[in-house]
């Protein structure tokens, strides 16, 4: 029975009951509605790098122009989703109802989902591979004239010295990482595995390297902090100009952690090899030689203080917040005719669990109660705290940098070629059926115009897609020509590293001529003439973003043509390093491609 709810269940929470529905799904294999008198578009858009999930871009971008719609005529008309049979697979899509103008349109989303395709197919140790060898190679490059095959011309573009700098710095930083997960790694090791803890590890050594550590977490937590604050200052809307401000703060706190992961890196080196192969002495503390034995006793104390109290205030709110959740829960489900038994007695057993595993650790690791516990905690603490820092930044390096290191275009050879073909292949032919797609009466192209949508890297698998797509197009027959470039009036970029992926990841790094450019730009009729491109190619970066950035190596120098790449800044991506993500809240994405359709 529609509308009500089951005998003895009670009705529905309030909350839900009250909230519309607010999409439709259309029947299995037919059209939604018969809409032929309203223009349609499509939207293919490919995502970025990371863990992505099945329509998560797809719904982002047709949230946001169905709300942005709303906005400016005030209707309220549900989306429909549905999935169709196009060629030999099935396309997800939603179906928005836009007003235009005098007339209304309908945009079709589809989504090219590629993310499965490289889940757990990298470690840690090719990532960093892939970054330090990707520095050198940038390097090699920007001490040379980088010279790029472009509109039917072998140009040189300048490079800034900038950019040697910039590079020099991640190679340290990366170097620097490797070097201090290793020495927690054989120290953590050392003190835990063996009956006796090996000459080396001094007593010296390890408060040495704890001090070092101190200094470390202290300038990676203050960075942490301002990022947080930055990104609650975006959230609640203050002026720009707070925003800019914090922006720089952060930005100087964002340099100063670099600078003391480097510095700590070149230390934890320094201190192994004066306690290991100098013969120090197993108590002397090199810190307390450089700089005062009160200063450096002061620092730990106050690390150690500060930041027990801070870790213990974080799992304390957090722990208050999942309790008040359960007690929220509970007292719900009590009122629940159904199984109120079963909920008190699994929320009984689960107490009792947590309370004697509690108990057990405490006497299995001897932790004492009250102060004397807390001073144990506080000894040290900096060590877990960066295995934790070590951790996060692991799986950063992993899902989002072992991405970009699949798929870019290397250098040299890799073990990644054939997922990388993979890839395009699979966005590739849900991009070509989306081209494809004929109407009801199967004599015409359902669509006159598809907009391209590429974010982060998905803008370099879009960008290649249609690379593809124009290429094919041209080499095929009249007859089944999907007309690519006429019916692309945008291709949309946002978040883009194209740039920074045809610069570092090139091969002139390792030597080369203007007929490998040629050759590569052969595969590129974008880059070969303008004509090959669509009518617009709107880029939208930041300069908070390190990701992304101002695309000039697609234009020729001072190029005045209308199909040349338009970079635009998005003013609301202000959070540094947050600001990658922060373009899908902005207006100016939403915008532009709201006015394109």
């Amino acid at each position: 029975m529609t509308g009500t709810a089951p005998v003895g269940q009670g009705a529905p929470p309030k909350d839900k009951a009250d909230k519309p529905t607010q999409y439709s799904v259309a029947a299995p294999g037919t059209e939604s509605v018969a809409r032929s008198a309203k223009k349609r578009i499509a939207v293919f858009v490919a995502h970025g790098m990371g863990q992505q999930i099945p329509f998560e871009t797809l719904d982002s971008i047709a949230e946001s122009l169905r709300a942005y719609d709303s906005k400016l005529t005030g209707r309220t008309d549900k989306p429909v989703t549905n999935s169709i049979k196009a060629e030999d697979q099935w396309l997800a899509r939603v179906e928005l109802d836009l007003k235009s103008g005098p007339s209304e349109l309908q945009a079709h989303i589809y989504e090219g989902y590629w993310a499965p395709l490289t889940e757990g197919r990298i470690s840690l140790r090719q990532v960093v591979e892939f970054l330090s060898g990707a520095g050198s190679n940038g390097l090699k490059v920007a001490r040379q004239t980088f010279r790029r095959w472009l509109m039917d011309r072998y140009e040189v573009f300048p490079t800034p010295i900038r950019i040697v700098l910039y590079l020099l710095v991640a190679l340290s930083t990366v170097a620097s990482l490797v070097v201090l997960n290793s020495t927690i790694a054989i120290v953590a090791s050392a003190r835990a595995l063996f009956s006796e803890r090996p000459w080396w590890l001094s007593d010296g050594l390890f408060a040495d390297l704890t001090t070092t550590f101190d200094g470390v977490v202290t300038a990676m937590a203050v960075f942490g902090i301002a990022l947080g604050i930055a990104h609650f200052i975006r959230r609640v809307n203050l002026p720009l100009l707070a925003r800019k401000i914090w922006g720089w703060i952060t930005l100087l706190l964002f340099v100063a952690a670099l600078s003391a992961i480097v510095l700590a890196g070149i230390a934890a080196i320094g201190l192994l090899f004066l306690h290991i192969r100098a013969n120090v002495g197993p108590a002397v503390e090199i810190w307390k030689t450089i700089f005062s034995s009160a200063s450096i006793d002061r620092l730990n104390a106050h690390f150690d203080s500060w930041a027990l109290g801070i870790v213990l205030a974080a799992l304390g709110l957090r722990l208050l917040w999942w309790i008040g959740v359960i007690v929220v829960r509970f007292l719900r489900d009590l009122d629940e005719p159904r199984g109120r038994w079963l909920t008190l007695a699994v929320v009984a057993v689960f107490l009792i669990i947590v309370y004697a595993a509690a108990t057990l650790v405490r006497r299995f690791l001897g932790v004492p109660t009250g102060g004397e516990g807390l001073k144990g905690l506080q000894h040290g603490i900096a060590w877990p705290l960066l295995v934790i820092a070590s951790a996060f930044i692991r799986s950063v390096l992993v899902q989002f940098v072992g991405d970009v290191a699949i798929y870019v275009m290397p250098y040299k050879l890799d073990a990644f070629n054939d997922l990388r073909k993979e890839i395009k292949d699979t966005v590739y032919k849900v991009a070509h059926a989306v081209y494809a797609l004929k109407d009801k009466t199967g004599a015409r192209l359902e669509y006159d115009s598809i907009i391209m949508v590429g974010h982060s890297l998905g803008s370099v698998i879009a960008y290649d897609v249609l690379n593809r797509l124009i290429q094919e197009d041209r080499s095929g027959t009249p007859a089944n020509a999907l007309r690519i470039v006429d019916r692309t009036p945008l291709l949309l970029t946002f978040g883009s590293p194209l740039d920074k992926t045809a610069f570092i990841f090139g091969a002139q790094g390792q030597g080369t001529t203007e007929a490998r450019e040629a050759l590569a730009a052969s595969v590129q009729p974008m880059i070969q003439a303008y004509t090959y491109r669509p009518a617009k190619w709107i880029n939208i970066y930041s300069p908070w973003d390190i990701i992304s950035g101002y695309l000039d190596l697609y234009d020729l120098p001072k190029s005045t043509d209308p199909k040349r790449v338009d970079n635009k800044t998005d003013p609301e991506a202000t959070t540094l390093l947050m600001a990658h993500t922060e373009y899908w809240s902005g207006d100016l994405l939403v915008n532009t491609l709201y006015n394109a359709l």
